[in-house]
């Protein structure tokens, strides 16, 4: 890391210097503090204001009008807080919000190669892993986390604490208050699940044997309303699925879910009808 004030260029030509150059550069309108730490071949577009203790890895790049380190959006905090760590090559797209912790050590964690289109915004405290990707107006609340890569569509908003699973999709405009496990599709407000993200685990290279267990699990779990010590009893009795790891973290998912997984199908009759997992 190093910090801006060192080995930063300043180059007249934004073509150049922010898409084609492989040095750090920090465009002459953006505001960047001295505590800020970037990484090689950061790139800073014109107009950001990043403040506070912020970390940015190697050639992640920040595109313009992008906002990092402002204060938690929390009653009674004036300053920015903790630290901001965003990983490497990573994309920050035009106007993306993303605030500091609203704890003095707390902090707002960002993994490699995720993508965060325009106007999303990253609430206090939340935490992407590797290979997210969030479509351009997602709101993630405050301590939302989200895990490797899952893609959230545009528009779409999540209650504070929520979890996201694993190669989960959430459809856009769509609006979650419980948390998503790892591998589906999940559409609506309330979200509710629509099947299994198959091109996800598709390009990831997913076996066959796995994606037919997942669909043996997923069944069980939101067809067939299993609750949970029947549900790992029947996928422990069966082959295909006893040992199968996607499986394994699908049910470890459920089973450490802090504010409970809903069971309601896209085409479940009412809403009354929902059940959590216990």
């Amino acid at each position: 890391m190093i910090n801006k004030h060192s080995d930063t260029l300043f180059k007249a030509s934004l073509q150049e210097a922010f898409f084609i150059s492989p040095d750090t550069y920090i465009h002459p309108t953006a505001h960047v503090d001295p505590s800020v730490k970037l990484g090689a071949g950061v790139k800073i577009g014109p107009h950001c204001v990043i403040t506070g203790n912020v970390i940015i890895g190697d050639r992640t790049m920040v595109h313009a009008y992008v906002a990092l380190g402002f204060p938690a959006q929390v009653v009674g905090i004036t300053k920015s807080l903790g630290t901001i760590e965003i990983g490497s090559d990573c994309q920050i797209r035009e106007f993306v919000t993303i605030h500091a912790s609203r704890y003095e050590h707390g902090k707002t964690s960002i993994g490699n190669n995720c993508y965060i289109m325009n106007h999303a915004h990253v609430g206090h405290d939340a935490t992407l892993e590797n290979h997210v990707t969030l479509i351009n107006n997602v709101m993630l609340a405050g301590h939302t986390y989200v895990e490797h890569h899952a893609i959230i569509m545009a528009s779409s908003a999540t209650h504070q604490f929520s979890r996201i699973g694993a190669y989960t999709a959430l459809a856009p405009y769509s609006g979650i208050r419980q948390d998503l496990p790892p591998y589906g599709i999940y559409t609506g407000k309330p979200a509710r699940f629509s099947g299994l993200n198959l091109i996800g685990l598709r390009r990831a290279g997913f076996s066959a044997a796995s994606i037919q267990a997942l669909k043996r699990a997923s069944t069980l779990f939101y067809r067939d309303k299993l609750l949970l010590a029947p549900l790992k009893e029947a996928l422990t009795a069966d082959s295909l699925t006893a040992h199968d790891p996607l499986v394994k973290n699908f049910i470890t998912f459920i089973e450490n879910s802090s504010r409970g997984v809903s069971r309601a199908l896209v085409h479940d009759a009412h809403d009354s009808h929902q059940q959590e997992a216990s």
